[in-house]
């Protein structure tokens, strides 16, 4: 084979690769609804997800849009049990549940936080959000949950119960270690109370909503992460508006 028809077949099959990739996500994103979500609560740094609110003509890299990938198919077929990837609406000022449905047909939807639940199983009498995550271990061991983990399935305790009345007290994240063929690691842990996760939802609310947030300097932005690389998209934006974090 000459090099320039094996160049030609290799472009083809990587640029025809890209496409799909970029249809499966355009598809996956088209369905969300424009309010805030459960990633905007749980992020590192608020101000992250302030741009997020804020910001509509963010470029995408490759890298982010391939790990995106892999997480759309990881979800849509991995299903654990009937209730799977239910996407759920809370009205957090006024302290109630909503449809999708309603949700989409508001002018203004601000105070309603959207999130998707991946699984939810039972347990014995117990039912037990459950939510896939895939890391690189390296030889690590988990033995608690990551922080925003914890954070994210106990707003979905909040959204469950608002919008089903089934209070689930306990979250399990199955880490699936990319590094070693998806080996899986179960973490169960108790969830925060309802209470004190409303409390936390309006909380941050209000610093979203009330102004633009300080920075968090995490490794999303200082390079300080095992590939030096800057993983926010809005890092020159954050710059030009200030990043001093006493």
């Amino acid at each position: 084979m000459d090099n320039s028809k094996k160049e030609q077949i290799q472009n083809t099959v990587l640029t025809s690769f890209q496409k799909a990739v970029s249809t499966t996500l355009e598809k996956n994103n088209g369905s969300r609804i424009k309010t805030v979500h459960v990633s905007d609560f749980v992020s590192p740094c608020l101000r992250k997800s302030y741009y997020n609110q804020h910001i509509t003509d963010s470029e995408q890299d490759t890298i982010k849009n391939k790990v995106l990938f892999m997480g759309v198919i990881l979800h849509e077929h991995t299903k654990l049990s009937h209730f799977h990837e239910v996407t759920m609406c809370y009205d957090i000022v006024n302290d109630r549940s909503m449809t999708p449905q309603d949700v989409e047909d508001l002018k203004d939807p601000a105070g309603i936080i959207t999130g998707t639940l991946d699984d939810l199983v039972k347990v014995g009498n117990e039912f037990v959000i459950v939510d896939k995550k895939t890391w690189n271990a390296r030889g690590f061991v988990k033995t608690e949950p990551d922080e925003s983990y914890f954070k994210q399935l106990s707003i979905y305790r909040v959204l469950l119960k608002e919008s089903y009345n089934i209070d689930a007290k306990y979250g399990c994240l199955l880490y699936l270690d990319k590094s070693n063929d998806l080996n899986e690691t179960p973490l169960a842990f108790e969830l925060a109370s309802i209470n004190e996760t409303k409390q936390f939802l309006r909380q941050t609310y209000n610093e979203l909503t009330c102004g633009m947030p300080p920075p968090t300097i995490t490794y999303l932005c200082n390079g300080k992460n095992k590939f030096g690389r800057i993983y926010c998209p809005y890092l020159e934006q954050c710059k030009k508006d200030g990043r001093d974090v006493g």
